[in-house]
């Protein structure tokens, strides 16, 4: 089976997720832009601590996901690759535990200064990690995960995890 382009991957992820009434909150395309979505960045407040525009800088140590997603009191945190990435399973990782007070001070620059409107707030929302990937399907599953298997276009398989069995 061949390979499928990362941004088909996430243009179809998206798509997915609003069939399924999921809100999408912000995202960036695999070329770093987006017309439907504001980037959720995730900065290194000790690097970005000026508040200057050196994007040189700042990029040091940011961190931004691919989409992000909100049903209710659920948060997606999505990454994409055009296979399964170990890589993108560890920043998730990292991002939830040693990094989560820079996640929800980005979420609230996201509301307070780009108007983005929550279902709750900020501090009822639990944080699903999820990767998006196309053939081969292997991988090592990850209990707290979920994923989309993303074999055509508009072929999305979601596999859920125990926070969020289902779609």
């Amino acid at each position: 089976m061949t390979s499928i382009r990362q941004d088909v991957i996430h243009f179809s992820v998206r798509e997915f997720l609003k069939n399924a009434g999921w809100q999408l909150v912000a995202g960036q395309f695999p070329d770093g832009s987006d017309n439907e979505l504001p980037p959720l960045n995730i900065v290194d407040p000790t690097l970005a601590r000026d508040k200057s525009p050196d994007p040189r800088r700042h990029s040091m140590n940011k961190y931004v996901p691919d989409l992000v997603a909100c049903k209710e009191k659920t948060m997606l945190l999505i990454e994409m690759d055009s296979h399964y990435s170990p890589k993108d399973e560890r920043k998730l990782n990292r991002l939830l535990l040693e990094r989560r007070n820079d996640l929800l001070t980005a979420l609230d620059d996201l509301v307070s200064k780009r108007g983005v409107v929550l279902p709750v707030p900020i501090g009822q929302i639990m944080f699903v990690p999820c990767l998006g990937f196309g053939p081969p399907m292997r991988y090592r599953r990850n209990p707290s995960f979920c994923y989309f298997k993303v074999s055509a276009l508009s072929l999305v398989v979601f596999e859920g995890n125990e926070q969020i069995p289902f779609i």
